[in-house]
């Protein structure tokens, strides 16, 4: 294991460097995402979102795993899907979608934390940046592709593409940045 002063400035600049104000260094995944519609393939009639059954099952699972994920960094305001589509294949159901998570960090004193502290002790041009942005509000945004594999298992795939689609297989801890 890394001594806590080598693990405590690989952070601190990995904050600096990404330009995030925040204790945890967070991958924004930011393609975007499918068609707005619920659609099916086959002979089945579209859906709304509000009546589909996978589509409730997968944002449960991503509110779940997404707390699981980023609950040790943040405080977790707020869960959105959007642009969500999804088909039948090979009996699975197949969705793609944009996904949102709203969060913050925890309710303290700016000044109480490591790189803000660093950046007001060196004067930093940066400080009152860093300490104003500590308590706003930030979001992370994904496209995912989840296949509902039966009623309790759902795999996740994220695009890794910068242009087009390529899914890879994925868990919501891998966009955090570990160093």
């Amino acid at each position: 294991m890394f001594p806590l002063k080598k693990v405590i400035v690989s952070l601190v600049l990995a904050i600096f460097f990404s330009g995030c104000s925040s204790d945890a260094v967070v991958q924004n995944q930011t393609a975007a995402p499918p068609a707005k519609e619920v659609t099916n393939t086959g002979t089945e009639p579209k859906q709304s979102v509000d009546n589909s059954t996978s589509y409730n099952q997968i944002a449960s699972y991503m509110e779940e795993e997404s707390k699981k994920a980023f609950s040790p960094y943040y405080e977790l305001v707020e869960f959105t899907v959007s642009d969500y589509e999804e088909k039948t294949v090979d009996g699975k159901v197949e969705a793609t979608f944009g996904y949102q998570v709203k969060y913050k960090n925890f309710e303290k004193d700016p000044d109480t934390v490591d790189y803000i502290k660093a950046a007001k002790e060196k004067n930093d041009p940066n400080y009152q940046q860093l300490y104003d942005e500590y308590l706003q509000p930030k979001d992370m945004s994904f496209h995912l592709k989840a296949v509902v594999e039966d009623a309790d298992s759902i795999t996740l795939y994220t695009n890794v593409s910068p242009k087009g689609i390529q899914w890879e297989k994925a868990v919501m801890s891998d966009f955090i940045l570990k160093k």
